[in-house]
């Protein structure tokens, strides 16, 4: 069963993306530049069971309130990247993960899908049985500049398994939500 994470970033930063094989642990990871490119490479795992995304599935919202999740995850002490309401124009980089979640709709309907927050899923660190080998890094200042991005699709990834395996606490729990297209 494999699991992709991915961290959402604006147009020149892309987007950084983890695989977790549940039998082999962490795989892969690579940086993409368009949300199409990252469908193509998901295609090539058969086995793939869920991707978790830390962005929303939509770049701005409608109505008078916050979206549940982040009021949530606000009260709970954290901080909120809050989607922005129609009219005010919508951070880049969430735009770009709105773009991404729509092109993920191409994918097979037994993938589920997940919106995760990074930051909650750290909070429960000392509970990670992964490893991740620092040769998936492969070194130099570019690949360097993106190592947090990478930390978190890899987050990404584990509150995805921790999900799949219903072992989720509930901080990861509150900075989970799903999508499914089945």
């Amino acid at each position: 069963m494999v699991i992709v994470g991915i961290d959402v970033g604006g147009v020149k930063k892309g987007f950084h993306v983890s695989v977790l094989d549940l039998a082999e642990g962490f795989v892969d990871l690579r940086n993409f530049h368009t949300s199409e490119g990252i469908v193509d490479y998901m295609r090539e795992f058969e086995a793939l069971k869920l991707v978790a995304i830390d962005c929303p599935p939509r770049a701005q919202i409608g109505g008078p309130r916050t979206r549940l999740a982040e009021r949530q995850i606000n009260q709970a002490g954290f901080k909120v990247q809050w989607t922005r309401r129609r009219p005010m124009e919508p951070d880049e980089w969430m735009f770009n993960g709105e773009k991404l979640w729509k092109s993920l709709e191409k994918l097979s309907p037994q993938v589920q899908m997940i919106e995760t927050f990074p930051t909650i899923v750290s909070s429960e660190l000392g509970d990670c049985e992964l490893v991740l080998p620092l040769k998936l890094l492969k070194g130099g200042q570019v690949e360097r500049a993106g190592y947090k991005d990478f930390i978190d699709s890899c987050l990404c990834a584990w509150a995805g398994m921790r999900y799949l395996r219903g072992r989720h606490g509930d901080l990861v729990r509150m900075g989970t939500r799903l999508m499914s297209w089945a």
